[in-house]
């Protein structure tokens, strides 16, 4: 067959599949967590003119490129003036390539196709994860499934003072995540007490790592918090996770609470 008709027939092909529709602005993202396996996404886009794209048998989500496996059926709805798309994802789905991403800036793109796998809907933009008003976030249903503190004690002396701590830190992913340190700040009331430090560690795929944290501070340094830790004050450890990536470090904030 001439070279010229083999093209003329992939013109033509081409020409029959219908265009992929233009993404509905991304306007707002919501997460829940039923459980710390599973992470229950809402996008929600301005509605379109249009009735949506009937047929949607499947449905494809990916961040930057990375594409992110779903674990629930197509489930789209108009309410409000708003389309929204539902929709689980496993974490322990999730590739390890999620690490090379910019937190403060995720190109995202859901589509939902249909039975020949063409895209019949889109929802796309660029989120902040750290934004509050582009993603709602569960943070105290975050930090209670994947932290906790243990065996948390402080102990002043006559020239330091001697923190003790087991961290638990859970992983949800099907890799290991590598730590290059943990940075945390005793806050007891309004008082932020003395400041430690953890070196790097390996958070195993799947697990709960505890994380020992053994630290002797000099009482100079203690701003005079001494007296709340005497009264046996609750404290909150303020801090970040420092995590290694691709790209360079990225800090996971951690907010725990432990009694003395």
């Amino acid at each position: 067959m001439p070279i010229f008709a083999l093209v003329l027939i992939a013109a033509t092909h081409a020409a029959a599949r219908p265009a992929a529709p233009a993404p509905l602005r991304l306007e707002h993202v919501t997460v829940a967590l039923p459980s710390r396996e599973v992470l229950r996404v809402t996008l929600a886009a301005p509605a379109p003119a249009a009735a949506l794209g009937a047929g949607m048998s499947a449905q494809r989500l990916s961040l930057a490129g990375v594409h992110i496996p779903l674990a629930t059926p197509v489930d789209v709805t108009v309410e409000g003036g708003l389309t929204r798309a539902d929709f689980d994802v496993r974490l322990a789905d999730v590739p390890e390539g999620i690490l090379a991403l910019d937190p403060n800036r995720v190109p995202l793109l859901w589509e939902g196709l249909d039975r020949a796998g063409a895209p019949v809907l889109a929802v796309g933009g660029t989120v902040d994860l750290g934004d509050p008003g582009e993603v709602q976030l569960p943070l105290r249903d975050l930090s209670r499934a994947y932290t906790s503190v243990s065996d948390f004690a402080v102990t002043p002396g006559l020239s330091a003072v001697s923190v003790h701590a087991l961290v638990g830190l859970f992983n949800p992913f099907s890799f290991d995540v590598v730590a290059t340190r943990v940075e945390l700040a005793v806050v007891v009331g309004s008082q932020r007490v003395l400041e430690v430090k953890r070196p790097g560690f390996r958070l195993r795929a799947g697990k709960q790592s505890d994380v020992l944290v053994d630290q002797d501070v000099p009482l100079a340094d203690a701003a005079g918090g001494v007296a709340a830790f005497l009264k046996g004050e609750s404290a909150l450890l303020d801090g970040a996770l420092v995590l290694r990536t691709p790209n360079g470090e990225r800090a996971v904030p951690l907010h725990m609470r432990a009694g003395m």
